[in-house]
């Protein structure tokens, strides 16, 4: 008995022999960057996204409900529910717009597919492959950075839940060139 008790004492003092000395030693904590995002989009059957202006000055996505007689919604419509601003809650968030206020609606021109000949699809004009046209009634190449982005990602997103598709916006003073949403 008294060489069962030994073997088994021997046992564990190797066990914590071999724990103690695994290798695995103390370190400071380290730095890899932000938090993880993961980029959420709100199924474009029940819900539109819209893009304004965060408190801190970036953009941020808005998920609203659909009005389900008409699903999913158009361009036009999602833009002109940008255009009319953030709501009071939203603005009760710190969430704003850098828009001017929309006095007419705007008008969008599906994006031309890249395999169309020079005169595009029937009802889809030639220009720039994958970019869709949206012209508004105020002008905006005068828009800042966050403004044109606020029109680009909508759209973008209007058409294709990933937001994949180009947009050119042209308003009373020209157009922009075709811009991706970033």
């Amino acid at each position: 008995m008294r060489r069962l008790r030994a073997a088994a004492a021997a046992g564990v003092s190797a066990s914590l022999l071999l724990l103690v000395g695994c290798g695995v030693q103390a370190s400071e904590v380290v730095e890899a960057g932000g938090p993880a995002v993961v980029p959420v989009s709100p199924d474009q059957l029940e819900r539109m996204l819209l893009f304004f202006v965060g408190p801190d000055g970036r953009p941020i996505p808005v998920a609203r409900p659909l009005d389900l007689s008409e699903v999913p919604a158009p361009t036009a419509r999602t833009l002109a529910a940008l255009l009319g601003g953030p709501t009071e809650e939203e603005r009760a968030a710190g969430i704003t717009t850098r828009l001017p206020a929309a006095t007419k609606g705007v008008e969008v021109v599906p994006a031309a597919r890249e395999d169309a000949g020079p005169g595009g699809e029937a009802g889809r004009p030639a220009g720039v492959p994958g970019a869709v046209r949206v012209t508004t009634g105020f002008a905006v190449r005068s828009l800042d950075a966050a403004a044109v982005r606020q029109l680009v990602c909508t759209a973008a997103h209007a058409e294709d839940p990933e937001g994949l598709v180009k947009v050119v916006l042209t308003g009373s003073d020209g157009s922009l060139p075709a811009t991706a949403c970033s």
